[in-house]
């Protein structure tokens, strides 16, 4: 075998090694002349003015020139506005001020100043009866403070709520609230929930009756007050360092929608931006951006845009630091989207306040070179909607597809003693699509796909031309599988070494709007790299000797790419590839496990090195792991731990993922460790095939045990080997029936 018969090709290996770490090191170092961004030295006002249900076509038009002036004098982007629940005001609103993906509670909406009354009683004497703390005088008063924090402990495991209002309070600081949303006698003051601090009181504000008129000819019979929100902010601003304005209005067109027609819809919707824009226009008059910050926020998207899967608004931010642009973050490295929980550490930064700590948030900033364009931004909005849209079913359809052809082929081979060759052929053939589908997917950001349609039918047609094309041009089955997992596994490492622009968009990749990542490469495609990248990668050593080094350079890559902050960024995958990768190479024998493991832990050691640079590893959640585990904070590392508990055992309940790993897993378990006769031979005339099969099996174990969402990742892990098995397994059955013959 190579690397016992001569020292000559030890050294080749190692020499290749060398090198390739020397290369992969090398790709890193662009990152490490960028400075860290997170924090500012200058001080000024923050006024963060609240436009909810708002558009970017809301912004884009004519009616809006001062609202275009703020962006193009800052910065815009989309705002992705997940929560931690449902997408309602009370939970987004409780997450741009909490820094994290919070929830909030049935009346989070009842904000009120401690001298007023509420039901016959001082609002301050309900509060400290619920709470036991005493509001000070003149504070605005959140009555179901207790209500939000127990939500959130039941549901995500943290009762820290505010963290905006309590750094600012910790340094003596003060935030505000100015306007509200009401009708009738209907309270809809979610804009404290965004200045409050842990105890749930605002310090100052301006949030009552005066702040809107009655107006009939408007929805709910209620409009905001302009001249009045306006004196208010400029009575409050002196007092102030964070101000909250919520302008109300679009909310009131809302509530009132579905009894309105369509055409009424978008003209009391354009009202609204009129109205937005002359406080925009008041505030550009007033602030000196050049000492200040204004940000220009809409918590959650317009319904119309829900039913588009649009899930993103839009975010102008302007001030010290920023230049006219796209706006980014750490968080999302993407040039004009960033998330709700940026916010939070984004003020704390520009008020030059201590930071926080465990906030998953970074600061927000410009995109490097990318002038501020609103048909990029629809283009990004439009098209992150359609894989939304697309997503769950298609690949709910793959899932199902892979069940369905596994089950009922692993039935027909255990039942039946022999099975008509047009059945093999046909079951053969579908068990390569299987293996072909990940890639097609992988391609389908190429195609001008629109729909849930069209994105099933390109899909399908390129699985098809893809398995026809292995199909055709080779009639081994196993050298099949390893052009497909090899080409898969190239394109993945390709697209992500070029900025990972068709894994974004692929239904398979991850999905913006959902928010769960922004870059590297997703739970889903992580699974298809490792599992290609062992089936191609063994298969290539055991058949083609003279290739084993490229094929170990390869496994070396993919390590190195997992785990660079600035590439894959994925922590799960690198520890799974750390386990799979030596277990895979060594069971073979002809290497000394001492060397692989020197070989594949030097990779390790430069990713883990590149992680903790500041410089590089910023954004990458790896990092900030890695730096919390050396900074000795094991509470923050346990709950990540409970965390990826909870997910995967919500998802093993419930995903239909968990459903595709167990089938899979449980076929090669079955055929391989319960050998029938013709499993023997097929082992026998391919001794690559248990080496696959078991470090397929390890890796999916270890991408179950080490990732959040460890069922998708084992899942998908999974899908090569167990196909491979049953292919032979097929063809040793036409063979057999053909020598019968």
């Amino acid at each position: 075998m190579p690397w016992q018969e001569s020292g000559s090709r030890s050294y080749t290996y190692w020499g290749a090694t060398v090198v390739c770490l020397v290369v992969l090191l090398i790709l890193s170092l662009p990152a490490l002349g960028e400075q860290n961004r997170e924090g500012s030295q200058r001080k000024g006002p923050v006024t963060l003015v609240v436009i909810n249900r708002l558009a970017l076509d809301d912004i884009a038009g004519e009616i809006s020139p001062h609202i275009q002036a703020l962006a193009n004098q800052g910065a815009i982007g989309l705002m992705n506005t997940r929560t931690g629940g449902g997408l309602t005001s009370e939970n987004a609103f409780t997450t741009l001020g909490g820094g994290l993906r919070l929830v909030g509670a049935g009346e989070a909406r009842i904000a009120l100043p401690a001298e007023d009354d509420y039901h016959g009683q001082k609002a301050g004497a309900v509060y400290r009866r619920r709470t036991g703390e005493e509001a000070p005088q003149g504070s605005i008063v959140i009555l179901d403070i207790e209500s939000i924090k127990a939500n959130n402990l039941a549901s995500i495991g943290t009762d820290r709520v505010g963290t905006i209002g309590e750094a600012l309070g910790q340094a003596a600081k003060v935030a505000a609230v100015v306007g509200n949303a009401d009708y009738g006698n209907e309270y809809q003051r979610w804009a404290a929930l965004i200045a409050m601090n842990a105890k749930g009181w605002v310090p100052v504000g301006q949030i009552g009756s005066s702040l809107y008129r009655v107006d009939p000819a408007f929805p709910t019979g209620y409009r905001t007050d302009l001249n009045n929100l306006w004196n208010a902010y400029l009575t409050i601003r002196p007092k102030a360092d964070f101000i909250v304005v919520d302008l109300g209005d679009m909310d009131r067109v809302e509530v009132e929608k579905k009894q309105l027609s369509p055409e009424l819809y978008q003209k009391y919707r354009q009202e609204v931006v009129a109205t937005a824009d002359r406080l925009i226009e008041r505030l550009l008059e007033t602030v000196d951006l050049k000492k200040e910050w204004v940000l220009v926020v809409s918590p959650i998207p317009a319904s119309h845009g829900v039913a588009k899967g649009e899930l993103m608004t839009p975010l102008i931010v302007a001030g010290p630091g920023l230049a006219p642009g796209l706006l980014t973050s750490s968080t999302t490295r993407r040039a004009g989207v960033v998330t709700n929980y940026d916010i939070a550490p984004s003020v704390i930064a520009w008020l030059n306040l201590p930071r926080p700590r465990s906030l998953p948030g970074t600061c927000l900033t410009n995109a490097s070179g990318r002038l501020a364009d609103y048909g990029l931004l629809k283009d990004i909005l439009r098209r992150s909607a359609v894989t939304y849209q697309q997503r769950p079913s298609l690949l709910k359809a793959f899932v199902s597809l892979e069940i369905i052809v596994y089950l009922t082929v692993f039935g027909l081979v255990v039942i039946f003693a022999s099975l008509p060759r047009g059945w093999i052929s046909v079951l053969g053939f579908m068990l390569l699509l299987i293996a072909a589908i990940p890639l097609a997917l992988l391609l389908l950001p190429l195609l001008p796909s629109n729909s849930l349609a069209t994105g099933f039918l390109y899909a399908l047609v390129t699985g098809l031309f893809v398995t026809g094309l292995a199909w055709h041009l080779v009639s081994d089955t196993e050298a099949r599988y390893a052009i497909i997992c090899g080409a898969t596994a190239l394109g993945l490492l390709l697209d992500v070494l070029t900025g990972s622009s068709l894994i974004r968009l692929s239904p398979l990749g991850y999905d913006v709007m959902l928010g769960a990542r922004f870059y590297g490469i997703g739970n889903e495609y992580m699974g298809i790299l490792v599992g290609s990248s062992l089936l191609a990668a063994l298969s290539i050593r055991d058949r083609r000797p003279k290739g084993a080094p490229g094929a170990f350079l390869w496994l070396i890559t993919v390590i190195y790419v997992l785990a660079s902050p600035r590439l894959g960024a994925n922590a799960g995958g690198t520890i799974t590839v750390a386990i799979a990768f030596p277990l895979a190479w060594g069971l073979q024998g002809c290497e000394k496990p001492s060397r692989i493991v020197l070989a594949l832990g030097a990779v390790l050691m430069v990713a883990f090195l590149v992680n903790l640079l500041p410089s590089v590893g910023v954004g990458s959640h790896v990092g900030r792991a890695i730096r919390t585990a050396m900074a000795g904070n094991w509470s923050e590392i346990w709950q990540i731990g409970q965390r990826k508990l909870i997910m995967n055992w919500k998802l093993m309940r419930y995903s239909i993922w968990s459903k595709g790993l167990l089938v899979a897993l449980g076929v090669m378990a079955v055929l391989i460790y319960r050998p029938t006769p013709v499993v023997q031979t097929i082992l026998e005339e391919h001794p690559a095939v248990r080496q696959i099969a078991f470090s397929t099996i390890v890796a999916s174990i270890a991408a179950l045990v080490f990732n959040d969402s460890g069922v998708v990742a084992g899942g998908t892990t999974s899908v090569y080997a167990a196909g491979l098995i049953l292919s032979l397994v097929l063809e040793q059955r036409e063979k057999t029936e053909m020598g019968d013959i």
